[in-house]
């Protein structure tokens, strides 16, 4: 057995409809496959909580009809033939053969039953699954405000850290225009140290830059107008104009 196949009959390992010897392949596919083994025990899990999820449900006045006139219909004819075709003998016979109508009710009610079960476990199935996402999807960002400095008082922005992918982006407002071949560089600071995390790229007076960098052991973030068209390497050769502590 391989993982396909396990998966088509893993909803009837976990009610526990297969015959033994299916199961006893199950069983030994499970022995050497973690993957398949997680899936029966979230599987499992949902189905231990079915008792407890199902709620009462009354029929519908349209199944109760249809049950009462095929219990009567069954019996009209149990009757007629007991009294006009056959020896007593004979229809005591043909009556053991056939099932009852309290016996057709009961087959009624299960495959009901069945039904309301099985969308049952797929809502649970489906939650699950939605909670499953939910566990995984990233955490907000931890937000750094930005401030411009003197030749540019009126900036502003943010640097957003996602912290379990190590990626920032940095957003600045209200930057004033470039000159010839300047651009505007990115700075992350440690003590007195700067190190370039590359161009901003401005758009309708909004300047931005996604970077991948763990800036948690940084003191600071800056922007810096240089004199381009390259990026500084070492250090800003031109004047800061927004700076933001990361601390």
């Amino acid at each position: 057995m391989n993982c396909q196949e396990f998966e088509e009959l893993s909803g009837a390992y976990a009610l526990g409809a297969l015959n033994d010897g299916e199961r006893a392949v199950a069983d030994e596919h499970l022995a050497q496959c973690p993957r398949c083994t997680r899936l029966l025990q979230e599987l499992q899990s949902v189905v231990d909580l079915l008792p407890l999820a199902a709620p009462e449900v009354e029929p519908s006045p349209e199944i109760k009809e249809r049950l009462l006139s095929r219990i009567q219909a069954d019996t009209l004819h149990q009757v007629v033939s007991q009294r006009y075709t056959r020896p007593v003998q004979q229809a005591r016979r043909q009556q053991a053969r056939r099932p009852s109508w309290g016996m057709q009710l009961l087959a009624t009610a299960a495959v009901l039953m069945l039904v309301l079960l099985g969308g049952m476990a797929a809502w649970n199935i489906s939650l699950q699954q939605q909670v499953g996402r939910l566990s995984n999807r990233p955490a907000p960002p931890v937000i750094y405000a930005l401030q411009g400095t003197a030749p540019a008082a009126k900036v502003s922005g943010e640097v957003l850290y996602f912290e379990q992918q190590h990626t920032a982006v940095l957003v600045l407002h209200g930057l004033p225009a470039t000159r010839g071949a300047q651009v505007y560089q990115a700075w992350l600071i440690q003590g007195k140290q700067p190190r370039s995390i590359g161009l901003l790229t401005v758009q309708n007076d909004v300047a931005t830059l996604n970077f991948q960098s763990d800036i948690r052991g940084f003191d600071a973030a800056a922007v810096s107008l240089e004199p381009g068209p390259q990026a500084s390497k070492d250090a800003p050769k031109g004047p800061i104009i927004a700076l933001g502590a990361l601390k």
